[in-house]
């Protein structure tokens, strides 16, 4: 996930004053955040974002305040090795954020676009520094290219109370939440508190499959399970998930195999069900921390297993 989403907020509260961008774009041996990792810096040091597990951003703070002052660019070098005992290198580039650069991303991530954030940081004098491109631009020795996509949405379709976990778990990690309340369940309106309401037949429509996007259907109801199972199968979701036993996915599996829903390998290959990693779940929030490991695991490509286990 692109630092984007979690930046532009702070960017929105400092009311459009000058703010410096401070951008990861090298490293060498262990790091804590990749490269692209940024972080936003105002004039009197507060900052968003991080480039390390929080052992460098007041010192870069520090740097980027002064970029503010001179207008200039620089490229901050950091070892991690003589204080911090992490094997590494860092490169860090530093500049004034492009104006009008808050509200042209806003507008993009809201229209969940894709796009590119090319940072050239071989000329920090001022002629290097980040610009926003529709395309793909060549590999450059000195640019760090950020494809920049939707942010993780998941939609999450249910009206009971173990739903929330998933949910706040979800917002917790950046990721665009929409909980959403089978057509029939008692509401209070159309923008009740704990969703939307939405028919099975509307699903599509609204959420509109990409890869970035799951849904997780957890209605502790069989019939309303298989209406809308019926309808985000058949379509690109990147993930959908189902709540409930295996025996009561294959009860449902043998409805939506009868509906023809299942004739394309690809619909069951992007069900998972039972939903979640096994993680010896026993409550709602145990539950939903499986539940959202797992989806994390799908937009990564990972299995979760153990990090102690892997061998490099």
């Amino acid at each position: 996930m692109s630092d984007w989403p979690r930046l532009l907020p702070f960017a929105s509260a400092r009311g459009g004053e000058a703010l410096a961008l401070a951008t990861l774009v090298a490293r060498s041996g262990s790091s804590y955040r990749p490269a692209g990792a940024r972080l936003l810096v105002g004039a009197d040091g507060a900052f968003s974002g991080s480039l390390s597990g929080g052992c460098l951003e007041d010192e870069v703070a520090a740097a980027a305040t002064r970029v503010l002052g001179t207008g200039a660019p620089s490229i901050h070098e950091v070892d991690t090795r003589p204080h911090f005992g992490c094997p590494g290198r860092l490169t860090i580039f530093i500049e004034r954020l492009p104006d009008g650069w808050p509200a042209e991303l806003a507008g993009r991530l809201a229209r969940r676009e894709v796009f590119y954030v090319r940072t050239d940081y071989r000329a920090a004098g001022g002629l290097g520094g980040s610009r926003l491109l529709d395309e793909t631009p060549a590999e450059e020795t000195g640019v760090l290219v950020e494809r920049v996509g939707p942010a993780p949405r998941v939609v999450v379709v249910s009206g009971t109370s173990d739903a929330d976990h998933v949910v706040g778990l979800g917002r917790l990690l950046g990721w665009e939440m929409r909980r959403i309340l089978p057509a029939g369940e008692p509401s209070k309106g159309e923008d009740d508190a704990r969703g939307e309401v939405c028919r099975p037949d509307d699903i599509v429509r609204r959420f509109p499959p990409d890869a970035g996007t799951a849904v997780v259907v957890m209605t502790h109801h069989l019939a309303r399970d298989l209406a809308f199972l019926r309808e985000v199968l058949p379509v690109p979701y990147a993930y959908v998930g189902l709540l409930g036993s295996s025996r009561r996915r294959e009860l449902l599996l043998a409805e939506l195999g009868e509906a023809g829903v299942l004739a394309d390998d690809a619909a069951l290959e992007r069900l998972h069900a039972p939903v979640g990693l096994d993680l010896g779940a026993v409550d709602p929030a145990s539950v939903a921390l499986a539940v959202v490991a797992e989806i994390q695991c799908a937009w990564s490509g990972r299995q979760g297993g153990r990090l102690r286990d892997l061998r490099k």
